[in-house]
């Protein structure tokens, strides 16, 4: 099955007032889509995004880079295309950054022609082991008043999801433990709820603040500190009484090694777009599970719900209504979750289908 044409188109999303971390403002969202056909007709569709302005960069590299390398090679030599983009700017060097995020739509694309041609839903294909995940509910909150963040966990809770998840990292610590009280009162003292820092503090800041946060029984706390501090994150596990979430903010296998040998992530959250597609998510998860550690990927839910159904130690979907695409209008029957808990479809491939009428408003030329 060999590919006979890669071709990508560029989007921009725009999403709701008010998306903020204490890392960034989330206006829009940039989707890059490519879609990769086989000689005998099949085509598989991927897709990777940014929050900032590099959706013409992620185009121009797979357009220019990635494509001419892919074309009447065999699309099911997924593993050794993966390695030939990865190193297709200098032989025996590696690269991370732009380029990794743009090589993710042309390997999902990949995985879903495979799952195609072997009839299979993409879950399946990666493993099948199980049939559903369980979700937690995730907001893009920290500017929202205390008034808007309680709708937004209530209705969570209500809706019977696994946990919820806010955003922290105000300017002091007393609004942080403030809006944590009030989530706190809304849920229930045993509901699971997660915080995510979105790498805001240094060390020192971090400690104290998570200190501060123990009252509240944290299921995690995510990114505390900046990403390649892999020693501070040494310090802070050994240091604080609650886990330490993080991986989306690393691009590389041995990145993730790092953090595992320093043994300072409890639950790991590598992202399908951001470390270059399924193919190394997969080599990820199962570095992971070498060392008993639950993946709970990050965004990008629509793939998420195969890669956690997928592997052994596939543990959680974020659904995050407002940066997602299901929630968009762009895909069209999206799949949504019911009481807690995820279900991938039968049908062969990931199953996502965009809307073209509503795509086509989006695209930019």
């Amino acid at each position: 099955m060999r590919i006979a044409s890669v071709e990508t188109e560029l989007y921009r999303i725009p999403r709701g007032p008010g998306l903020s971390s204490a890392s960034a403002r989330i206006e829009a969202t940039s989707m890059l889509v490519a879609r990769v056909r086989s000689e005998d007709g099949l085509e598989g569709m991927g897709w990777t995004y940014s929050h900032g302005l590099a959706g013409a960069s992620l185009k121009t590299a797979v357009d220019t880079l990635f494509a001419p390398r892919l074309v009447g090679e065999e699309a099911d030599d997924i593993q050794r295309l993966w390695n030939s983009l990865w190193y297709s700017i200098f032989p025996n060097i590696t690269m991370a950054g732009v380029t990794t995020v743009a090589m993710a739509p042309v390997d999902i694309a990949l995985w879903d022609l495979a799952a195609k041609a072997a009839g299979k839903p993409l879950f399946r294909l990666l493993g099948g082991y199980r049939e559903s995940a369980p979700v937690y509910g995730s907001g893009i909150d920290l500017a929202y008043t205390t008034e808007e963040l309680l709708d937004e966990v209530g209705a969570f809770a209500r809706d019977g999801y696994w946990g919820v998840k806010i955003k922290v990292g105000r300017e002091s610590l007393a609004e942080d433990v403030e809006r944590l009280r009030a989530v706190r009162d809304v849920i229930g003292p045993h509901a699971r709820l997660m915080v995510d820092a979105n790498q805001r503090w240094n060390v020192g800041e971090a400690l104290l603040r998570a200190q501060a946060m123990e009252e509240f029984n944290l299921f995690w706390l995510e990114e505390p500190i900046i990403a390649e501090d892999h020693a501070g994150y040494e310090r802070l596990s050994r240091t604080v009484s609650v886990p330490l979430a993080g991986g989306e903010g690393h691009l590389r296998e041995g990145e993730f090694l790092d953090l595992f040998q320093r043994a300072c992530l409890q639950y790991v959250q590598a992202d399908v777009c951001r470390v270059g597609g399924i193919t190394p998510w997969l080599k990820i998860a199962a570095l992971a599970d070498s060392y008993h550690l639950p993946m709970a990927p990050h965004l990008v839910e629509e793939i998420a719900v195969h890669l956690a159904c997928g592997v052994p130690n596939g543990y959680l979907v974020e659904h995050l209504p407002t940066l997602n695409l299901n929630n968009t209008g762009v895909v069209a029957d999206p799949l949504m979750p019911e009481r807690g808990v995820v279900t991938p479809r039968e049908e062969p491939g990931h199953a996502v289908h965009f809307d073209p009428e509503v795509l086509g408003k989006l695209r930019v030329e």
